[in-house]
């Protein structure tokens, strides 16, 4: 009677390892959170950060608010919105 064999792969002669795309997506999910949260603490304006973050996100909240009608509430102009926009979405990187 024959045993049989079991294939043993060495882990240096692994070809690739497995990656999982929805632990990738989360960590960089958690990572947007983080520098979110800390983007807007450390902010000298929170509230105008809180709606650059937002629109930066394109969050359902900002849907059908233009920047400029967004800016007229917060009492700053849409360039200063639009400039924290930009350097939110440059600190996540997208």
């Amino acid at each position: 009677m024959e045993e049989q064999s079991v294939d043993f792969i060495y882990p240096e002669d692994e070809l690739e390892v497995e990656q999982n795309h929805y632990r990738e997506a989360s960590r960089r999910a958690f990572r947007v959170i983080n520098v979110a949260i800390d983007h807007i603490a450390r902010a000298d304006k929170p509230r105008r950060e809180v709606w650059a973050v937002a629109h930066a996100l394109e969050l359902a909240m900002c849907e059908g608010v233009s920047i400029t009608d967004r800016a007229w509430e917060l009492g700053v102009s849409p360039q200063a919105l639009s400039k924290a926009i930009k350097e939110f979405q440059n600190k996540v990187n997208i």
